[in-house]
């Protein structure tokens, strides 16, 4: 799973992987590619990528994973896109855009004569109504974070039809990167669905699709629950070629549902699949045949933005709500929550990890051991000067000791009160990855003495679990950013971020060194220096590496298998992978 730090991000993130519907005679065809006829597609011109999860709704406003924004993205529009190749921000619906001196205002230009999928108008109408729902705190969007200011939010005013004008409430710096997040949603459809207190309703998945309107390259046309998402052409879209013609040059992009990793290498194998991504290290040995004989590509990018991560949660009770009991709903054992509250026993367990084991065995030896919150893949920002981790189960067991644990000959480690310590570790089902990670992470830390029990979920409830019910005790994962600059970062770094996920959207900080972090994360997002803006965010990743809230285990490289004859793919480190320029896409 992976998760994406933007409101993607935001993401904890889903493995993007790649499976199509099985049987199926795809063959080239004028350029493009037919199926079977029992898929009943209507044009032969299409890419088939899978994930391990379908969307959770295609309002991309109030999504938080990386599966949904995905496939979201397709269908919608920004002002500002960021390069994924380069990692620098274009011009999308906005032609141009200018910064003030002091950092407080954006003026972007817009595009004239575009339209949305139905074939209305855009408007700088529309980008007002999407920031008033994006600041519209009863919606609660995962997007709404970095546009809010101590409680002020972000203004956007409307100076005529095509030109709009940020206002913020202090300095803002790169603040243009921020709008790659933002999905422009259409007013004329959406608005008498906000004003009727139903927005979070809107554009659900079982929304009929020609209702769901974006200024996207694709619309939706078919999602059956489970299976698939299928996506068209937008013949509306106002992106076009050098030559003239308009994009995109794809009729149809397939999006397979297949939670089963091993099912997906063998469909991508058997040509009914295009595009492998990520690919597992220990899968490129089975596929260095078919990338001799030319017909596929195998693309290693090096380090990547994704990081695998373990933690517990730190959410003693959940908040009653208006006309629950006062007492609230309790999450986690307040013995457990005790240890998973002490920093020495978080720190233990990071000693007691081999990370340099989860390199050589499940990623062999492509991935890097990590020890912050940045990759070393993200060069501009990545402080290599935090605190690190390095197996040491003597050093582990002192800090348990110094914490009032204890042992008992060939009965494992005891808290203060004599309790015995265990605790239950949930992932993903169906991820080979996730799955050998666990079986080492359970090895490892019985020999620190903590049975660690294990358990895995489907991909959404899994989801769920972590971002609604909270009633878990310790988590896998992955997260991935989806963007290099600091603050993209702060729906995990904020104590009020809804990704924040050891304890989430507090109303205030639970602990001095969250607050610390909210401070460094305010001062840099301000700071017009970019070098003091360094400064302030290296202090962030050393009091991250010191609190160990993630357990931070390695960055795995980000390897991707391809069709050798898909034209304009531009992998990228920053997600989505190989969609993020889906309206370039072609068959040669």
């Amino acid at each position: 799973m992976l998760s994406v730090l933007r409101p993607l991000l935001g993401c904890f993130c889903l493995l993007i992987v790649v499976i199509a519907n099985s049987n199926c005679d795809r063959r080239k065809s004028d350029g493009g590619r037919s199926t079977s006829t029992a898929q009943q597609h209507s044009s032969g011109n299409q890419l088939v990528i899978s994930k391990s999860a379908g969307p959770r709704t295609f309002n991309r406003l109030i999504s938080a994973d990386e599966q949904t924004n995905s496939i979201a993205d397709c269908l919608m529009g920004r002002l500002i896109r960021i390069n994924r190749q380069t990692q620098q921000p274009e011009g999308e619906l906005a032609t141009a855009w200018q910064t003030s001196s002091d950092g407080k205002t954006l003026i972007c230009e817009l595009r004239r004569d575009v339209k949305f999928s139905d074939g209305h108008p855009f408007t700088a109408d529309d980008v007002v109504f999407t920031f008033q729902v994006l600041n519209d705190s009863s919606i609660g969007s995962p997007s709404s974070d970095p546009f809010d200011f101590d409680g002020q939010r972000t203004k956007v005013e409307k100076l005529d039809s095509h030109k709009v004008r940020f206002v913020f409430p202090a300095p803002y710096a790169a603040a243009e990167r921020l709008l790659d997040g933002i999905p422009i949603l259409p007013k004329h459809i959406l608005e008498p669905v906000y004003l009727e207190g139903k927005f979070e309703q809107a554009w659900t998945l079982s929304t009929p699709p020609e209702t769901i309107v974006g200024l996207g390259p694709f619309k939706l046309k078919e999602y059956v629950a489970g299976q698939r998402v299928i996506l068209s052409r937008n013949e509306h879209y106002w992106k076009t070629d050098k030559a003239g013609k308009r994009l995109p040059y794809l009729d149809e992009l397939i999006i397979s549902i297949d939670p089963d990793r091993n099912t997906q290498l063998l469909k991508f194998q058997q040509g009914e699949t295009d595009l492998l991504s990520p690919v597992n290290a220990d899968d490129v040995p089975a596929l260095a045949a078919m990338e001799q004989q030319g017909k596929i590509k195998i693309t290693d990018l090096g380090p990547s933005m994704i990081r695998e991560i373990f933690w517990f949660n730190l959410n003693g009770s959940i908040k009653p709500k208006s006309g629950q009991p006062k007492s609230g709903h309790t999450l986690v054992d307040p013995v457990k929550l005790r240890w998973f509250k002490d920093v020495r026993f978080r720190q233990a367990v990071s000693y007691a990890i081999d990370r340099e084991a989860i390199v050589r065995l499940v990623f062999s030896g492509k991935a890097s051991p990590q020890w912050g919150f940045l990759s070393p893949g993200d060069r501009l920002w990545f402080n290599p000067e935090v605190k690190k981790y390095p197996y040491n189960l003597d050093r582990a067991k002192s800090l348990l000791v110094e914490a009032g644990f204890h042992y008992q000959i060939d009965k494992g480690l005891f808290d203060p009160q004599g309790q015995p310590v265990t605790f239950t570790m949930i992932t993903n089902a169906g991820n080979t990855i996730r799955q050998k990670m666990s079986a080492l992470i359970q090895a490892d830390l019985a020999r620190l003495g903590i049975k660690v029990n294990l358990a895995t979920l489907e991909s959404r409830a899994l989801l769920s679990t972590i971002n609604e019910s909270l009633n878990y005790e310790a988590c896998l994962l992955a997260i991935v950013s989806g963007d290099t600059d600091p603050t993209s970062h702060v729906n995990i770094l904020s104590s009020r971020g809804i990704t924040h996920w050891w304890h989430p959207q507090q109303t205030r900080p639970a602990t001095d060194w969250e607050a610390r972090i909210d401070d460094l994360m305010k001062r840099q997002m301000n700071t017009l220096n970019p070098t003091e803006r360094k400064r302030l965010f290296d202090e962030v990743q050393a009091i991250f590496a010191e609190q160990q809230p993630f357990v931070f285990l390695v960055s795995r490289h980000l390897i991707v298998a391809s069709r050798a004859d898909i034209g304009n793919l531009k992998p990228a480190l920053l997600p989505d992978f190989v969609l993020w320029n889906c309206e370039e896409l072609y068959w040669r």
